[in-house]
């Protein structure tokens, strides 16, 4: 008999205010691996992540806006919660 696999997971985060070589640099010190630089997307034995982006306007601004990465964890439901903890814990510190 094999072990069943652990159960599917996803966690979405909205994040604005990094630039993009920053979270793939976080993302990489999470051990998070990427096929190529350009593909918004990584991974790793146990979660994989992926990203768009989109231009959000600053409310009462004449069109000045920021760039939101919609980022996506999925795997193992088990571990994204740290997964999440410890990603947020760099996105917080904003680069310092």
């Amino acid at each position: 008999m094999t072990d069943p696999l652990p159960p599917p997971g996803r966690v979405e985060l909205h994040i604005r205010g990094l630039p993009e070589w920053l979270i793939r640099k976080y993302l990489g010190e999470m051990g998070a691996m990427g096929d190529a630089e350009d593909t918004p997307e990584m991974h790793t034995g146990t979660w994989a992540v992926s990203w768009t982006t989109q231009h959000v306007s600053i409310a009462g601004s004449s069109g000045i806006g920021l760039t939101q990465f919609d980022i996506t964890f999925t795997g193992d439901a088990t571990v994204l919660p740290d997964v999440e903890t410890q990603f947020m814990k760099k996105a917080q510190r904003g680069g310092g």
